[in-house]
């Protein structure tokens, strides 16, 4: 650090601490006062209370009465307090006493505020040093950049590679062939690739969402086009096209619901409202409902006797039924689905959904949470699903923090985990031994 630099850093830190010293010296100075004018209020309240009792009132007629000495020390022991009620008696109290001791204590508050203010004087300015230390160095690399220079033609390098990048080019790059750019073109060369990358996605879902839209609607549009010319006079041909079109009206229904779903999770407007639940009770509630409602499966249930954990319950049960409607469509008549909740190796809280249906191939289980993708042929759109699914319970999960265990065989089966994140445990209270009852101590040698 230069000299001059060094004055003049010196020179500001000087000032600010001086500024910081002044306040603290006011702010002092106001305390005082302020405590002497209440000291002095308690006082006058005490004697005026002590001496007309019952009948004080607060507009006493007031005045003080002292003896002019040459010094103020000497004056102070002269002083006396008058007060009386209007058209009474005036009373005198003695307030000297109480003056000199206040007098005399000023000396050794006025010496500790002094060391004080002295003391935040030598710290400050230290410290106010640290606290410009990392703006003098910014100063500096500023200076020595703007001394060092930097090759104009390097600007127009820099320009003419960023107009050549082709926004429609996938593979667009930016390349300017300098090394001292490098870093920058790192930055930028990784930016383009997530923004094309992104770009992908956003295609290939609005073009699965067109897609799954215009078959239900051409199926509305033909029913209705047929109910047109045949079905006014024709009951059985009536009724066929009024179900057909009920029926694709909900599919619709489900995925316009299930786009907006997801389209708000990205906004980030699913934020679960965690609270404590037990991943028993909600799996033995998932047992109860499709135990109930679906006749052609054996449906079991494995859980241990509470698995903690903290959860939207809302959220989480709609992710655990979007996983046993999977494992009801894609397991076979009279087969077995399995609920289970647990906690695992890592003492994280989890639940899983496990079927012996037609299974995933390992080709496939990559993919099985990407929004539209279905396995052929198990996943097919005559199965009645969307493909968006698992793609809602994984958003579902993942704004949990939590994570999908994936198991699969073709032909035997598929087991689908999903793990929480492991609950907090708050750590014993240590309870002094000086502090222990009786009762303490013996639990605790017993415990040893």
């Amino acid at each position: 650090m230069r000299a001059k630099d060094s004055r003049k850093m010196t020179s500001i830190a000087r000032r600010i601490n001086r500024h910081h010293v002044a306040d603290l010296f006011w702010t002092l100075v106001f305390v005082n006062i302020t405590i002497l004018a209440i000291l002095l209020t308690v006082w006058c309240y005490t004697a005026e209370k002590g001496t007309l009792g019952h009948q004080w009132i607060p507009n006493l007629l007031r005045s003080i009465e002292w003896t002019q000495n040459k010094s103020f020390s000497d004056t102070l022991p002269t002083v006396y307090y008058i007060f009386s009620l209007p058209q009474g008696e005036a009373y005198r109290v003695y307030a000297g006493t109480q003056l000199m001791v206040l007098y005399r204590a000023s000396f050794f508050i006025a010496i500790l505020e002094g060391l004080t203010l002295v003391f935040r004087w030598r710290k400050g300015k230290g410290q106010t040093m640290n606290l410009l230390s990392p703006l003098h160095k910014m100063s500096e690399t500023a200076e020595q950049l703007s001394r060092a220079g930097f090759d104009e033609q390097k600007y127009h390098d820099l320009e003419d590679a960023i107009e050549a990048i082709s926004a429609s080019a996938p593979d667009a790059k930016l390349s300017t062939g300098d090394s001292d750019l490098l870093g920058l073109e790192n930055a930028v060369n990784n930016l383009l690739t997530r923004m094309h990358e992104n770009y992908r996605h956003q295609i290939r879902f609005v073009s699965d969402a067109s897609h799954e839209l215009r078959t239900p609607i051409s199926v509305i549009r033909g029913y209705a086009e047929m109910l047109d010319r045949w079905g006014k006079d024709d009951k059985k041909i009536l009724e066929e096209g009024i179900t057909a079109i009920r029926i694709e009206t909900d599919n619709m229904q489900q995925l316009v619901e299930q786009l907006l779903f997801l389209a708000r999770g990205d906004a980030g407007r699913h934020q679960p409202q965690l609270q404590a639940i037990d991943l028993s009770k909600l799996v033995h509630e998932l047992y109860d409902e499709y135990a109930m409602i679906d006749q052609n499966h054996h449906w079991r249930i494995q859980t241990e006797a509470s698995v903690s954990a903290d959860a939207d319950p809302a959220q989480l049960k709609q992710a655990a039924r979007i996983l046993c409607d999977n494992a009801l469509k894609y397991s076979g008549t009279d087969s077995v689905i399995t609920l289970r909740s647990f906690v695992n190796e890592h003492d994280e809280p989890c639940f899983s959904v496990q079927d012996s249906g037609v299974g995933i191939s390992s080709a496939d289980i990559p993919h099985i949470f990407e929004r539209f993708y279905r396995a052929d042929p198990a996943r097919n759109r005559n199965s009645g699903g969307t493909g968006l699914g698992l793609s809602i319970a994984k958003l579902i999960i993942d704004r949990h923090k939590g994570y999908f265990k994936v198991i699969s065989l073709e032909g035997v089966g598929t087991r689908m985990v999903v793990c929480l994140p492991k609950k907090i445990k708050p750590k014993d209270t240590l309870i002094p031994e000086t502090l222990m009852t009786e009762a303490d101590k013996s639990d605790k040698h017993s415990e040893s």
